[in-house]
């Protein structure tokens, strides 16, 4: 029985790197060997010399010499996200000459090395106040010469959150264009987090944040799994150590009772299968602490999680109908709850797996993940495991050319728009239509359909047609008449009503959800100098004081202030009596649908009798 996810969180460089380049490099080249050793190691040595030429004098805050890091991502790339095409190993190695040497430019990487390698390079290199204009890119969002001389903190901040938006537009044009430019900066990131603790607390937070909002949703996306929970875990210790503890600590506990129990619990599954000649292996694999933390934001008490691991058995064949064999031997050996089917209909990311819950010998409910060999690599390595980067640039997303132009015309507009609100609309529609959430419904001649879970018949309408979106009308859902912003959910059949003479309104832009209808909608209202009031209204901060009661008990400080999560308490005060409470809390949000989300989370948790919005005093 093997436990798995299993990492230390303080990661400090402990190898010998920096000492010798030329050491490095032979421990690079003899990887090299040992995994694949069809990679080019006159390219890969070439570029490593390079690297360390560029870098040489240069240190990170650990003390390493800074071509170390590169070395780093390199070696995260070869061994851990099995990536051994030659072009891509070698742009790790110099993917930050470019951004932090001033006399290495795209054209230098071209001529000495390749065009493909000279690409990825530039493509992960952060926009910059020295970056210029490419043939093939839109003008600069913004330039040094765009602000006074003079140094002016409103001005610097306004420049550096352009540039951090313009970077993630650009980053994330060349994942749907270029896998290898993502994979690239994942592991740029992971050997960041790896090494965070060298940096100041804001810093650690700041980074924190960006991971958790822009680069998990795409691991996710990508189905690399362990990358995701390594990226989440160490995102959320930086940027709230005292819940990250909290958790671990309850999770250390129901380890130590979860372990003694399944013994009994895995011997009788073992003996089960293997009376029916079912070869398998059995692991453990536990819910980490990021994972944890969300549940108790949609509203779970810490205590009424019982879940907290799962058994993963992995077949010992990829004959896919083991699975329900198996499956069956359980049902029989044990009271079934529910059974999901991921491999008739496989999640976003590849993944397969059969999912039921069975009760134990006491009445604890049991996870239980069935896989075959094929399954259990696709769920470890992701997009990995269903393609060859050997073949150069491959597309990791299925967007048409036209809508990642739509898309990056849009992320360009929000930049110059929305100010410092741009990051998080990005992230935001990043989240929504990478993440795996998502519905199917079917037009009304049967033709599947699939979109963000979340969306109505306005998003629905744009899936079809930018006709059809433009002009939508209302709509029918299994025959019945419904507004346009009806939420569809799966299963449903969908007939949109539309005219010409109907033309589109802004407060649409509220309630869509997928990137082609706000990509379309907003490219719309800005060519025709249609304002767009009520998105704008969104944007302004709301100060919000709430009157909360309940009956006190142990950690309910706790539920509370992560209830609200990430929006700012600008004062609490909570009085208790005896076996109740009463507090009245002042927060910052975004906008009213954050204020009626964390009410209604504050209202799910064990113990509240009552929440209640107290206006400001005039």
């Amino acid at each position: 029985m093997q436990l798995l996810f299993n990492f230390d969180l303080e990661y400090d460089e402990q190898s010998p790197f920096g000492k010798s380049p030329e050491d490095d490099l032979n421990y690079l080249l003899s990887e090299i060997d040992r995994i694949d050793n069809t990679i080019d190691k006159d390219i890969i040595a070439r570029a490593f010399n390079f690297c360390y030429e560029k870098h040489k004098n240069t240190f990170r805050k650990s003390g390493y010499p800074y071509y170390t890091h590169p070395l780093n991502v390199t070696l995260i790339l070869l061994k851990e996200f099995a990536m051994h095409d030659t072009d891509s190993l070698a742009a790790a190695l110099m993917h930050d000459t470019i951004e932090d040497v001033e006399t290495v430019d795209e054209s230098e990487i071209a001529l000495r090395f390749s065009k493909d390698i000279a690409e990825i390079v530039q493509a992960v290199t952060k926009i910059d106040r020295r970056s210029q204009k490419r043939d093939d890119e839109p003008e600069p969002i913004a330039t040094y010469s765009d602000f006074p001389e003079k140094s002016d903190p409103k001005y610097e901040q306004e420049l550096k959150t352009k540039l951090k938006a313009s970077t993630h537009r650009k980053i994330f044009l060349a994942l749907v264009r270029d896998i290898r430019v993502i994979l690239i900066k994942l592991a740029d990131r992971l050997h960041n987090l790896r090494t965070l603790h060298y940096l100041k607390p804001k810093s650690q937070q700041d980074i924190a944040l960006e991971t958790l909002n822009f680069y998990v949703p795409i691991t996710h996306r990508l189905g690399l799994m362990k990358i995701k929970m390594e990226l989440e875990n160490r995102s959320f210790y930086y940027y709230n150590k005292a819940d990250y503890e909290a958790i671990r600590i309850s999770l250390n506990e129901k380890r130590r009772d979860f372990i003694d129990y399944i013994r009994v619990f895995s011997d009788t599954i073992q003996s089960s299968l293997k009376k029916h000649n079912i070869e398998h292996t059995l692991s453990i694999v536990h819910k980490h602490e990021y994972e944890i933390h969300k549940m108790m934001k949609e509203g779970k008490a810490l205590s009424d999680i019982d879940n907290f691991y799962s058994i993963v058995i992995i077949l010992s064949t990829d004959d896919i109908h083991e699975c329900y064999r198996a499956h069956g031997v359980l049902a029989t050996a044990f009271n079934t709850i529910n059974f999901i089917d991921y491999i008739t209909k496989p999640k976003m990311d590849w993944f397969q797996s059969l999912m039921t819950e069975l009760y134990g010998p006491d009445g604890k409910r049991i996870e239980i993940i069935l896989r075959t060999e094929e399954m259990e690599k696709i769920a470890e390595e992701g997009f990995a495991s269903k393609f060859s980067l050997r073949s150069g640039r491959i597309r990791a997303l299925n967007f048409t050319d036209k809508e990642i132009d739509d898309w990056g015309d849009w992320m360009q507009d929000i930049i110059e728009d929305k100010g410092e609100k741009a990051t998080q609309f990005i992230w935001e529609t990043i989240k929504v239509n990478l993440f795996d959430s998502e519905l199917t419904v079917y037009t009304k001649h049967g033709k599947a359909v699939t979109l963000p879970d979340g969306s109505n018949l306005i998003d629905f309408a744009f899936s079809i047609s930018e006709d059809m979106g433009y002009h939508c009308i209302s709509g029918k859902v299994n025959g019945v008449v419904r507004d346009l912003y009806n939420k569809l959910k799966s299963g449903e059949q969908v007939e949109i009503i539309y005219s010409p003479k109907f033309q589109p309104r802004p407060e649409w832009l509220e309630h869509v959800v997928s990137h082609r209808a706000i990509s379309k909608l907003y490219s719309y209202f800005k060519n025709h100098n249609v304002p767009l009031k009520p998105v704008e209204s969104e944007l302004k901060d709301i100060e919000a004081k709430m009157l909360i009661k309940g009956e006190d008990r142990e950690r309910m400080l706790f539920e509370i202030t992560d209830a609200i999560g990430q929006s700012v308490i600008t004062r609490i005060n909570l009085n208790a009596s005896g076996s109740s409470f009463e507090g009245a809390i002042s927060i910052k949000v975004s906008n009213k649908k954050e204020l009626n989300g964390i009410i209604a989370k504050l209202m799910s948790i064990k113990g509240i009798k009552n929440v209640q919005r107290l206006m400001d005093e005039e």
